[in-house]
């Protein structure tokens, strides 16, 4: 195997030590601005989304899954363009068409499963823990989104918002199945 050796200034480029960071479009803006918050809060879904896709093994969303991870990019690229950016027009935007593709699949699993009459203590196997907490990462990248759609009025983002809802119960019903249904070997 071949290996590409990335220069180490590539990598660690100091332009954040001032505390600033920048956008898509060069822009740059302070660490703790409201738009790189929700931008951590998507990659860190990401890689919690990850974790269960690594350890799953023999599940059947796992292309759902990988799904999930690559709309997710999708959502960060729109949050990281300003709409006033001509560059945000030309991104592969979020649509409810994506929306109603995760309402399917919900849907599917959703027919599968007995749903819980009651508040659920998160924990019912390795699998269904890993997934109740991308759910509540899930809402955090929400609630950080719908903050900073308000406060910017960046209606442009209320896809991705939507979006972010329908896969935080998209991965209550994912780890309602795991609960009922794990199988041996699926990292639990």
């Amino acid at each position: 195997m071949i290996r590409r050796k990335i220069p180490f200034d590539q990598i660690t480029t100091r332009g954040g030590d001032e505390g600033l960071s920048t956008l898509y479009n060069g822009e740059r803006r302070p660490k703790d601005d409201l738009v790189f918050q929700v931008l951590g809060d998507l990659d860190e879904l990401n890689s919690f989304l990850g974790w269960v896709k690594a350890e799953g093994k023999g599940l059947f969303f796992k292309d759902e899954l990988e799904s999930l991870q690559l709309n997710l990019f999708r959502i960060g690229a729109e949050v990281a363009t300003p709409p006033t950016d001509p560059r945000f027009h030309a991104l592969d935007l979020l649509t409810d068409q994506d929306i109603t593709v995760l309402e399917t699949v919900e849907k599917r699993v959703l027919e599968s499963i007995e749903v819980p009459k009651r508040f659920v203590l998160p924990g019912g196997c390795a699998l269904s823990a890993r997934l109740d907490i991308c759910r509540t990462i899930c809402r955090r990248a929400e609630r950080s989104l719908v903050a900073l759609i308000r406060s910017r009025g960046l209606q442009e983002l209320a896809p991705c918002q939507r979006y972010l809802n329908r896969m935080s119960d998209y991965l209550y019903v994912l780890a309602r199945w795991a609960d009922q249904y794990s199988i041996p070997n699926a990292g639990v």
